[in-house]
């Protein structure tokens, strides 16, 4: 069975390299976006941010700094145990601070990737 990733921003420069890199590795992946114009055939498109979420093994974030945090609230309380809430976002305090509250059935994960968008590849 495929492991299922939403991604959050998936429009987004980092959004979209993370959904090709994830379908390449074999994930289904949902997106949702807030203009909702997604173009690539492989993105399952959700029409809500709860909806994309639902059923999902991975949450990961690639939405704008300032708007993390309270995305983060909106969805944590939505999402599966044992279920990775990811966010990717160059701040982290106020971020870090709001993942610390998620619900204990949710495994919250920071990290700040060392590539951009024009990426190839991440092998070393």
């Amino acid at each position: 069975m495929n492991k299922k990733i939403a991604i959050v921003g998936v429009n987004g420069k980092m959004g979209k390299w993370f959904a090709n890199y994830f379908h390449k590795m074999g994930f289904e992946v949902v997106g949702f976006d807030i203009n909702n114009d997604i173009k690539e055939k492989f993105i399952i498109k959700a029409n809500s941010l709860v909806g994309a979420i639902l059923k999902t093994d991975y949450v990961l974030l690639c939405t704008p700094t300032k708007r993390t945090p309270e995305i983060v609230r909106l969805i944590a309380k939505e999402m599966q145990r044992g279920s990775y809430l990811i966010e990717i976002s160059s701040q982290k305090f106020k971020t870090a601070q709001t993942l610390l509250k998620t619900p204990s059935r949710v495994n919250p994960v920071c990290i700040h990737p060392m590539f951009g968008p024009g990426t190839k590849s991440i092998d070393g």
